[in-house]
């Protein structure tokens, strides 16, 4: 898609995008300005969609993940299994800011929008109930395995783990952390800056090897199913494992203080 109303822009991107296996589609900027935040804002709804339904799942003895996997397999109705998986919270550069906008176009247009208001309230219940499981438990020391907002990038802007970091130790825990890919050094710009006002402390924060965090650690938070990382828990189990996206293989949850968030 192609929003622009200079049809030499138009003729110029259109044959750009020529090698695409479908049409591309001229639009005006402020439509396609729209799709883009319709686009984020149904992402983020059908990630807080899925991670309401596990947490009641949860607790009516029901597997979350074999819901939604079969769920999914519905595509009559076109559905996409994209984000439609129990895990944690969403977060990134797109869909929490551009969600928030929608919400900000909204109250200023003077429009009532509960669902997307509420997929944002979802979010934050996911995290609240993440820091609540930790408090439950009879340990002080955390282990952290996952910073990002998602795996095999270093982009912490909005990511509901640096988010989780902080009011964990905000609550007295010791929180250490690792993150294959995380180097405070290499952080650069708005994700530097966002870090820093988060977590002005990381690179003390930041073990070099997982099996570093997981010393004495009574709980382990994982996200990251980095190799090294499975092997490092399977070598040294914590007493409380929470896994936050249930893609950590069966070895790891048959571990006996294994509790998935959702499932």
């Amino acid at each position: 898609m192609v929003g622009t109303s200079d049809p030499r822009v138009a003729e110029t991107l259109t044959s750009l995008f020529g090698f695409l296996d479908q049409p591309v589609r001229v639009v005006d900027v402020r439509t396609a300005e729209a799709l883009k935040y319709a686009c984020n804002a149904f992402h983020a709804t059908k990630v807080s969609f899925t991670n309401e339904l596990s947490r009641l799942f949860r607790l009516l003895g029901a597997d979350s993940r074999e819901v939604m996997s079969l769920f999914c397999e519905d595509q009559i109705l076109n559905i996409s299994p994209a984000y439609l998986r129990p895990g944690f919270a969403f977060g990134g550069s797109c869909l929490p800011k551009d969600l928030r906008s929608l919400l900000h176009l909204a109250r200023t247009e003077g429009a009532d929008m509960p669902l997307l208001a509420g997929t944002l309230a979802t979010n934050e219940l996911m995290i609240s109930e993440v820091v609540d499981r930790v408090a439950a438990c009879d340990a002080r020391t955390v282990a952290l395995l996952g910073l990002s907002f998602k795996m095999n990038t270093d982009d912490l802007r909005d990511s509901p783990k640096v988010e989780l970091a902080e009011r964990l130790i905000g609550k007295g825990f010791d929180v250490r952390i690792y993150d294959p890919v995380v180097h405070p050094a290499r952080l650069t710009g708005a994700n530097r800056r966002y870090v820093e006002s988060k977590l002005p402390h990381l690179e003390r924060l930041l073990t070099h090897e997982p099996g570093e965090a997981l010393r004495e650690a009574g709980i382990a938070i994982v996200s990251s199913s980095d190799p090294s990382v499975l092997e490092a828990v399977l070598m040294t189990p914590p007493r409380h494992l929470i896994d936050l996206t249930g893609r950590l293989g069966s070895e790891v949850e048959s571990l006996p203080g294994y509790e998935g968030l959702g499932w």
